[in-house]
């Protein structure tokens, strides 16, 4: 029996309980290596199929249940049901209507079948790993390096006529050396991520930008504690958009959990900034023909010269709020939903990276951010970071141990873009200048 019949006779069955029901099907094909030192330390390849149902009661009450194992599908279906029927009931749940599913498939560009073997995969890895190695003679070890394949096939059926399909293949390489010894010594690390095999980096890049990022960082020193321009790298850029999207997700701003909850239609950021959620992007990474409850969704400006214009919401959060969906729903294997963004990005501003640093007499340069000391509920942030001291609008050495701080709203409201946007992944961000931030290192 195909899974494509599974699927449909679970619609069948809960149906026959007078249920509504949704089915989702991940196929998922995934090959990785492992390899350090140019040996191989890891090989795995699998194939998985799960399905995920939520079922419907007395149209405000649902249960969501997932497996694996087919054999005993009257037996789930009767538990998903009793579950449901058993459920709180959830006055905003909703189902999407026939007439708000979407009736074709976009061009998308997100499936390729390059023939990719575990051998290929592993001269991908070796070629990485032994670009960084090869680099320089500081360079004394390596945290390895990873090459992955792996197709998923998403289906979706509802039990009021939706039943469409679509499937993405996704390729990721990634390498970390280090740098330096005893007590001077730096990972770097670089990645590349695409549903289309050629729009990788070239191995050899990124090796040598993991090698000279752990090279860069050797001999960094602390700073004292002050207030100055901060700019922020691409890779940490996508950490503060990351930041943004989650403060205006539907169920945040429904639940008064965000510090963004009352700027529909202000001005947050400069009015150089538009932020754009687009999952019909070309070869996108997040890019999708329907969002997890059959909608279609569109291209969406969420912020228009600095002013916030839309949230990222689902049917059951746009039910909450009084509006309507923005085709953002994100369907778990297990079937349950939540809001999400798809390929997010900042657009390129007009001056490149130089450009935002030289005129700033004393500030600091991010590289990477770590810690979880950002809180979306009254926008205060304060994380980890390394980088380097911008004096004299330029680069003069490397930092390491310092935290950067401030307000999201001021951050947002004094952002600068620059005009380097790169796409790797699902979130991305040019280079990016916040005019002053508490840079808390040494008290002395």
């Amino acid at each position: 029996m195909s899974i494509l019949n599974v699927a449909s006779d679970i619609i069948k069955l809960i149906k026959g309980y007078g249920l509504d029901a949704e089915v989702v099907v991940h196929e998922i094909e995934k090959t990785s290596i492992s390899i350090r030192h140019l040996k191989l330390e890891e090989m795995s390849k699998s194939k998985n199929c799960i399905i995920g149902v939520r079922a419907i009661a007395n149209k405000y009450k649902s249960a969501c249940i997932s497996f694996n194992n087919f054999s005993s599908l009257s037996k789930i279906v009767e538990r998903v049901v009793t579950m449901a029927k058993n459920a709180q009931e959830d006055k905003y749940l909703t189902l999407a209507l026939p007439n708000q599913f979407t009736s074709s498939a976009a061009n998308l560009n997100i499936l390729d079948k390059t023939l990719i073997t575990i051998e290929n995969l592993k001269e991908i890895a070796q070629s990485a790993e032994s670009s960084a190695l090869s680099y320089h003679k500081n360079i004394t070890n390596s945290e390895g390096a990873q090459s992955s394949y792996s197709i998923t096939n998403i289906t979706l059926i509802t039990s009021n006529g939706f039943l469409e399909s679509f499937s993405k293949s996704v390729f990721s390489n990634q390498v970390a050396v280090i740098a330096g010894k005893e007590n001077d010594m730096k990972v770097g690390y670089d990645y590349s991520v695409a549903c289309n095999f050629d729009n990788l980096f070239a191995p050899e890049t990124l090796g040598k930008e993991a090698a000279k990022r752990a090279l860069d960082q050797l001999k960094s020193r602390k700073v004292k504690t002050c207030k100055v321009p901060v700019i922020f790298e691409r890779r940490a850029a996508s950490e503060l958009l990351k930041n943004f999207a989650t403060a205006i997700n539907g169920n945040n701003i429904a639940n008064k959990t965000s510090f963004l909850r009352d700027s529909m239609d202000k001005q947050i950021f400069r009015g150089e900034v538009d932020i754009v959620d687009d999952p019909f992007m070309v070869g996108g990474v997040a890019s999708r023909p329907f969002d997890g409850e059959g909608i279609a969704g569109e291209k969406n400006i969420l912020v228009k010269n600095g002013i916030l214009k839309s949230w990222i919401l689902d049917l059951y959060s746009a039910k909450k709020l009084g509006l309507h969906t923005t085709g953002n729903a994100i369907r778990n294997v297990n079937a349950t939903l939540s809001p999400g963004a798809s390929n997010l990005y900042i657009k390129n501003g007009n001056v490149p990276p130089e450009e935002l640093m030289q005129d700033i007499k004393e500030g600091l340069y991010v590289t990477d951010l770590f810690g979880f000391g950002v809180n979306l509920i009254n926008g205060n942030y304060s994380q980890g970071a390394c980088g380097f001291w911008i004096s004299g609008g330029k680069i003069v050495y490397s930092v390491s141990e310092v935290t950067v701080a401030g307000s999201l709203l001021d951050m947002f409201s004094n952002l600068s873009v620059a005009d380097d946007l790169t796409f790797c992944g699902a979130i991305n961000s040019p280079t990016v200048k916040v005019s002053e931030m508490t840079v808390a290192g040494t008290s002395i």
